[in-house]
């Protein structure tokens, strides 16, 4: 008997109601966002050629897809996204993206990109009494361009927002940019509404050959020495992407680490192997924790990662990542890119004494139209039984990975990942390359699956000991791995 498994928590299916999938498009910062960096005839140019061309890979998507999902430490809410752009001709029309999450007062307060028709992006607020349904406030942009010709007059983009109890005020810290020259800058603001923009902005700027053509992405804690910032340098010529480090007795004369960059892509066959960014770090009970996107590839899919850290300097890679992926179904408006990753922690919010992350994260499809979602995670262990993922030691967006094990009983138990939308096919072959059985033949959503073989061919006959070949294939990707059974 074949036997294919899909897990999924009592508290998570109701999380994701009946497997509802959003088909509204989506956006990123960059990526195939490099067009927000650039003059803005050329951006225009850039972007319609993009929109052409992910349209036609859009086309390419499984049209089938049957009802596969798969279980992920974070669960996803059912009806993202949470929000969306604003009606044609607003100033947020085409995304609205790469949010800051705070609560205060009572409520949750975001602070997001609003990128609209000329693509001069700015910055608006939203509230929100549970973190979903979200009501923008009626007076957006909060944060606008500064006046022509100011350093901050093309695009405001990547903000962090925290409140100063110390000062009773809140604090930004922005990327502001113009004619191709970014920095990040600094305001203040009562009420997160109102804001009054430093002087003497930028208040940090490139200074160093690997921060390339922009920084951004920026994350700001501040504890009993001072703030803390984490921030990207991005070469938008090449969507190269990494981390450095800053420190502040103020929150405006920063001093950059000496041996940044502090976190780098990692090996080139993995799936952030190519660049990381965004960067969300928290102190969790005296260890730094960082949420943060990579891709693989140049312009290429984008996943969520996490990495730990004891002095917020020297990180260590989750085994276990990437923690979210993008979604599950052709068209959802987050398949192609997740990205932005911002995390608060509530105790006790179950009821049941549990530690809950919350996950508010942007996401795009293959399109150029941006919105934001909202994922759960619950700090409780799983059963050993149903962690299948670590059964494969790595993952990317560019290749299925297959485990094979045979057991004592005499079965052989099959573990896969795919990082795409489409059908799969799971063939056994003996030494020779006859087929001896197909134990899948359907269509998978992205994720990890378990199946297994009971070492019988297509006719229920017993095969005898030796050499065989487990063959998972999907269009344009094939792996391979030897089983051998014993008698």
């Amino acid at each position: 008997m074949v036997a294919t498994q899909r897990a999924l928590s009592i508290s998570a299916l109701v999380f994701l109601g009946i497997l509802l999938v959003s088909v509204h498009p989506s956006f990123p910062c960059h990526g195939k966002m490099r067009w927000r960096f650039l003059p803005r005839e050329q951006a225009l140019a850039e972007y319609a050629r993009y929109e052409a061309e992910l349209a036609k890979e859009r086309e390419a998507f499984a049209k089938e897809m049957g009802d596969k999902y798969d279980r992920y430490e974070w669960t996803k809410y059912f009806q993202n996204p949470v929000l969306s752009p604003g009606p044609a001709g607003s100033w947020e029309e085409k995304s609205a993206d790469c949010q800051t999450i705070g609560y205060y007062n009572g409520q949750y307060i975001m602070w997001y990109v609003g990128t609209p028709q000329d693509l001069h992006c700015q910055m608006g607020l939203a509230t929100s009494p549970d973190g979903i349904n979200w009501t923008k406030y009626s007076g957006n942009p909060v944060l606008k361009l500064g006046p022509e010709g100011s350093w901050d007059a093309g695009i405001l983009i990547c903000q962090e927002v925290l409140f100063d109890e110390a000062d009773q005020v809140y604090k930004i810290w922005y990327v502001g940019g113009f004619n191709g020259v970014y920095g990040i800058g600094y305001a203040t603001s009562p009420d997160g509404i109102d804001w009054t923009k430093y002087a003497g902005n930028p208040v940090m700027t490139i200074t160093e050959p690997w921060e390339q053509t922009n920084i951004e992405g920026q994350c700001v804690i501040k504890d009993e020495t001072g703030y803390r910032m984490w921030y990207a340098s991005y070469n938008y010529n090449n969507d190269y992407c990494l981390l450095g480090y800053a420190t502040s007795a103020d929150g405006i004369h920063w001093t950059k680490h000496p041996d940044n960059p502090v976190f780098e892509p990692a090996d080139p066959t993995e799936w952030d192997g190519y660049s990381v960014d965004e960067p969300d770090v928290h102190l969790i009970d005296g260890t730094y924790h960082m949420w943060y996107k990579g891709w693989k590839k140049p312009y290429g899919v984008a996943w969520i990662g996490h990495a730990t850290s004891s002095d917020g300097i020297r990180w260590e890679r989750d085994p276990n990542n990437p923690v979210l992926i993008t979604g599950n179904a052709p068209g959802a408006w987050d398949n192609f890119q997740i990205y932005r990753p911002r995390i608060l922690l509530e105790t006790d919010a179950d009821r049941l004494g549990r530690t809950v992350y919350k996950m508010w994260y942007s996401g795009r499809n293959y399109s150029l139209i941006a919105q934001l979602g909202y994922a759960l995670k619950f700090d409780r262990p799983e059963p050993a039984s149903n962690d299948w993922r670590r059964k494969v030691p790595r993952i990317t967006q560019d290749r299925i990975e297959l485990v094979a094990e045979p057991t004592p009983g005499g079965t052989v138990d099959l573990t896969f990942f795919t990082p795409w939308a489409g059908k799969l096919t799971l063939t056994i072959y003996d030494r020779e390359g006859r087929k001896i059985r197909t134990l899948v033949d359907e269509p998978y959503w992205p994720g990890y699956y378990q199946a297994f073989w009971d070492r019988r061919d297509e006719s229920g006959r017993r095969v005898p000991e030796g050499l065989y070949f487990c063959e998972i294939m999907s269009a344009g990707h094939l792996t391979t791995r030897e089983i051998i059974l014993d008698k």
